[in-house]
């Protein structure tokens, strides 16, 4: 039997970049990775960084629905839809300015400003994705899940300490179960030019994180050849991470994505992007808490904690890219492998060699890295 036919509206059909109205509402978005990076730097120990990358988790989830959706249909196209967008900008300033004490008295303003966005969000999708069998079987099957899990994190709003913790794990577990559930029946409506340009464009927003963390952290120290060094360590990596990416994977990416048929272009949406490009995103998010520390005391060593977090922002991102290449070629490049015991032996060897030297260094693993890697994919 032959593959069903992707189900394409004539909006989706054609080639459609991201509009003016989502790169407003992603601003939004950049002051959430900047909270997030503050919760983790003021606790940062193993409970703080896991409770950080939580509430990463919750927002990302947050952010892909209003992609899923804008993917389906113009958001800025329908008045109807463009006015729900601006009316939830405000909205998601409030939940935004409410992470770095999500866990603490703001519990309550950062659950219930997500359960008003992701409901709303989800009716939109729905009355995008009912009209046609093919995607209403599968929102049916997604969203009868996931609806579940804003509740539950306005459950855990009402709970302290672990409780409220457990309850967000629990919300975060069901957001894959209906992803999961959402892949066996039914199709998705996906641009694939709009689609992998807004998880490029969501990267850079991360990236970013990395230049503001550094760059706000020295003019409150003040120029000093050791905050110049600083600074230029620190977004050393940045530039070299922004190779990894864009030298090639929006692209292959993008075109995977557009040859991809039927029930597997939403599985394939699903896990190279959804789910496979959240560890580069927390890789990135860890990283730019490791800059702001090492900008304040480049020639000191890091701290324990610096350390570790700086060798796991390396394992999520690096990880990210080796889990994102299997899903597309079911091949692992060994030299990122490689990379990521460098640098594992950094963390280790960094209790005794100037932070700035181990970053370096880092930097200088990670960019032979990609070397190789485009080396290795140049014939092709």
């Amino acid at each position: 039997m032959s593959e069903p036919a992707v189900h394409e509206s004539a909006d989706a059909a054609r080639e459609r970049h991201a509009t003016n109205l989502e790169l407003v509402l992603d601003l939004v978005f950049v002051l959430a990775i900047t909270q997030i990076a503050t919760l983790i730097s003021h606790d940062p120990t193993v409970g703080g960084l896991f409770r950080g990358l939580l509430i990463a988790w919750l927002v990302w989830w947050q952010w892909s629905q209003f992609t899923w959706v804008g993917s389906a249909i113009d958001l800025q196209a329908v008045s109807a839809t463009r006015l729900i967008v601006l009316a939830l900008i405000p909205v998601t300033l409030v939940m935004s300015v409410s992470i770095p004490t999500a866990y603490e008295d703001g519990g309550f303003w950062f659950a219930g400003t997500y359960l008003g966005i992701l409901l709303l969000v989800l009716l939109v999708q729905g009355r995008t994705a009912w009209p046609d069998e093919r995607t209403r079987t599968s929102f049916v099957r997604y969203a009868s899940t996931m609806v579940i899990a804003p509740f539950v994190v306005l459950l855990g709003a009402f709970m302290h300490g672990h409780t409220r913790t457990g309850l967000w794990v629990a919300a975060a577990i069901i957001d894959v179960i209906a992803a999961a559930r959402a892949g066996g029946a039914g199709e998705w409506t996906i641009n694939p030019v709009h689609f992998a340009e807004r998880h490029a464009l969501f990267v850079i927003i991360s990236l970013g994180e990395v230049l503001v963390a550094t760059g706000v952290t020295a003019s409150a120290i003040g120029l000093t050849g050791e905050t110049v060094l600083g600074i230029v360590v620190a977004v050393a990596v940045a530039c070299v991470l922004w190779w990894t990416y864009f030298a090639y994977i929006p692209e292959v990416a993008e075109r995977r994505l557009a040859e991809a048929k039927g029930l597997d272009r939403g599985r394939f949406a699903r896990d190279f992007f959804t789910l496979g490009h959240f560890p580069l995103v927390a890789g990135l998010v860890m990283y730019a808490v490791v800059a702001k520390h090492l900008v304040e005391h480049p020639t000191d060593e890091l701290g324990t904690h610096d350390r570790w977090t700086l060798a796991l922002s390396a394992l999520f991102f690096i990880g990210g890219l080796m889990g994102i290449q299997y899903r597309a070629i079911r091949r692992v490049a060994p030299e990122r492998v490689v990379a990521l015991v460098v640098i594992a032996a950094l963390a280790v060897l960094g209790r005794w060699l100037p932070g700035a030297l181990v970053v370096a260094l880092v930097a200088v693993a990670i960019g032979v890295m990609q070397a190789i890697t485009l080396r290795r994919m140049r014939p092709r």
